[in-house]
Order: C-alpha cells, then structure tokens, then sequence
C-alpha cells in the first residue's frame, strides 16, 4: 500500500494514528505519512474517509467569519419596531432573511464538509479558504439586497424593500453584482476539489472517493456556470430584459440530478467491486 502525507498532522486524527503506532512518526508538519491501515481506523460518511475531523486554525477563523456574515444580515435589517405596524412589516422581512441565511448557510455546510473529509490546510487550500471568506463577506450585502428585491417584486410589493431601483437596468446591475459573487463562491469550491484531485494520492483516496471528488467538481462548475450565465446575459441585456437573466439559477437543481444519475452506474460498479473483494 502507498504511503500518503497529508499535511499539518497534528490536528485530531492525524495525530492520533501517529501515537497508536499505525503512521510513521512526520519529519516535519506536512510529511506524516499514511497508510490504508491508518485510514481504516478513520470514521466514514457518504463514502469518504474523514481524514480532518479536529478543527484547525484556519477552520475555526471561516466558521468565525461564515458567523459575522449571518451577523451582517441581521444588522442590515430595519431598526428595532417602535410599535404593532412596524413588528409586521420587520417579520415581513423574514423570507428574504431567511432566503439569505439559508444560501450563505449552504456554502458553509459544504465547506465544512470538505475540511471533514479530507483535512487539508496546506498554502493553496488556506489562500482558497481565506479566499472564499473574503467573497462572502463581501457577497453579504448584494445577496440581502436581491432577496429582497425578488420577494417584493413576487408579492407586489407585499413584502418590504428597503433597496430603491428606479429602473429594470438597475435590477439587472443587481443581478450582474450577484452573479459575479456566486460565480467566484462556486469556482473557489470547484477549485477546493481540484486541489483534492491533484493530491489524491497524498490522501489515498479510494476510488470511491475518486468519483465522488469528480461528482462534486461537476455539480460546482453548473454552479459556477448559471452565476456566470446570469452575470453575462444580465449584461447584454440591461437595458431591456437583463433583469430576468436571475431565472439562469432554475437551471442547477435540474443539471445536479442529471449529474448524479451519470455517475450512479459507475459508483454502484466500484460498491459492487469493493463488497465482493475477499477479505
């Protein structure tokens, strides 16, 4: 079996496959070798090995950051209702909080899915990381903004917007704002398991694990690709339909099952192979 080194080992389960003796003591932070044997003693979920369970440095610091952003959105909200008319229209507000919670909440959970499942904190990984919490903070505003916009625009004007637009060019300037920051999101994810590719034997990746770090590069180039559609057609178009080009996004949840069911055959070929394996 091939060695692997994942890198900074002394965090969590790296370290302790060291002290029970099942890897080789590291020469330096980045050099702790593995071996399947040491994988074996690691916990498995959803077909990968989760090589980073412990929390490192730069984890916590995006957690943190992933937190003040969610904090943002609510400091963006309306003061502090004064009477019964406001309290309605401040809980009228709630969709589109709620809309921007649950996208940012999105990002973050598939983040931390990625840390768990392979650990890795080495110089490209953290520049994408601090890299992915620098657009975020920065996409706060716009997703708020456009959520609110969309709810207002959906129920007549039912639910509040604070955010004026005078035109549907400046909707469209919306919309291209948006797309830019859920293009650079969804291409620094892409870009997140592409380093895992690129090290897949340092990990001893399975080939399990190889096709399901091929699945998740699809499903964020679709991502990557409506924001940049949206981004693109708003800009042609600004200055009559541009504002429509947001109905792009209706595309993901179609393309990522089409995705899923490509590669289902392949994955339950590779299950098959690995439960009919001797032992």
């Amino acid at each position: 079996m091939p060695n692997c080194v994942p890198s900074n080992p002394l965090f969590g389960v790296r370290a302790l496959a060291f002290e029970a003796g099942l890897a080789d003591k590291p020469d330096s932070l980045c050099d702790m070798k593995w071996t399947e044997e040491s994988l074996s003693s690691v916990p498995s979920r959803g077909g990968y090995r989760l090589r980073g369970e412990a929390m490192t440095r730069i984890e916590v610091f995006s957690d943190a950051a992933f937190a003040f952003a969610v904090t943002m959105l609510v400091i963006s909200l309306s003061s502090i209702p004064q009477n019964y008319g406001e309290l309605i229209v401040a809980l009228k507000g709630v969709p589109a909080f709620a809309a921007s919670f649950t996208v940012i909440m999105i990002f973050w959970v598939t983040h931390r899915r990625w840390s768990r499942r392979f650990g890795l904190d080495d110089g490209i990984s953290t520049f994408l990381t601090l890299a992915l919490v620098f657009i975020i903070l920065v996409y706060v505003y716009p997703l708020k903004l456009i959520m609110n916009i969309m709810f207002f625009g959906m129920s007549g004007g039912w639910f509040p917007s604070n955010f004026e637009v005078s035109s549907s060019a400046e909707v469209a300037g919306l919309v291209i704002v948006y797309g830019g920051g859920f293009f650079l999101v969804a291409s620094i994810q892409l870009g997140l398991y592409i380093r895992v590719a690129s090290r897949a034997k340092d990990l001893c990746l399975s080939g399990l694990e190889r096709l399901l770090v091929k699945h998740e590069q699809l499903v964020w180039s679709v991502q990557a690709a409506a924001g940049l559609s949206s981004a693109v057609i708003a800009w042609i178009f600004i200055t009559s339909l541009g504002y429509l080009a947001g109905f792009v996004y209706c595309l993901i949840p179609l393309a990522i099952p089409l995705i899923t069911l490509r590669n289902r055959r392949e994955r339950r070929a590779i299950l098959a192979e690995i439960s009919g394996r001797p032992e």
